[in-house]
């Protein structure tokens, strides 16, 4: 093979080459732009699902503080209620003893103590049925932040799994 047939050789592939080149030139480049493309997409939802969640964390802060609010409240309106009912049983122990102190007979003694009794189990029954509804007041108003912040998280997640 001489200088000659190479270069006719050469010539003549060169068409092709280029050809090749320019398509793979081309398709290199196509393929570049759209992973370019799909990165921006996953930074642009990156970023969406960050401010998702950093809303979310935020409500969920904010819900912390409404129940550690109620929780105040609550131990604020318990301790008045333990406060008022332990003042009135001083009260009426104290008057009682008077009582009992000034009786007359052991019969009346006996009467005055039965009266004491029976009064202070009443009244251990009715700050108890207080305390009960007051406590499940205060407990409910604790936990209703953080249980709608999980209903509100519950339903997040179905709409995320029905999405796909």
């Amino acid at each position: 093979m001489n200088a000659e047939t190479v270069i006719k050789s050469l010539e003549a592939i060169t068409p092709a080459m280029e050809k090749v080149t320019n398509d793979a030139m081309a398709q290199s480049k196509a393929t570049f732009e759209t992973v370019i493309e799909k990165g921006q997409e996953m930074m642009t939802d990156a970023v969406k699902s960050m401010g998702e969640i950093s809303e979310f964390a935020k409500g969920n802060v904010e819900a912390m503080m409404a129940s550690a609010k109620a929780a105040t409240a609550g131990v604020e309106t318990i301790t008045n209620v333990v406060v008022e009912h332990g003042k009135k049983s001083f009260e009426e122990t104290t008057a009682a003893m008077k009582a009992m102190a000034a009786a007359k007979t052991p019969s009346e003694l006996y009467q005055l103590q039965n009266d004491f009794a029976k009064a202070r189990f009443d009244h251990a029954v009715a700050v108890w049925s207080t305390m009960s509804e007051t406590m499940l007041k205060v407990a409910g108003e604790v936990t209703q932040p953080m249980s709608s912040r999980m209903a509100l998280a519950s339903e997040h997640m179905k709409s995320l799994f029905a999405a796909k």
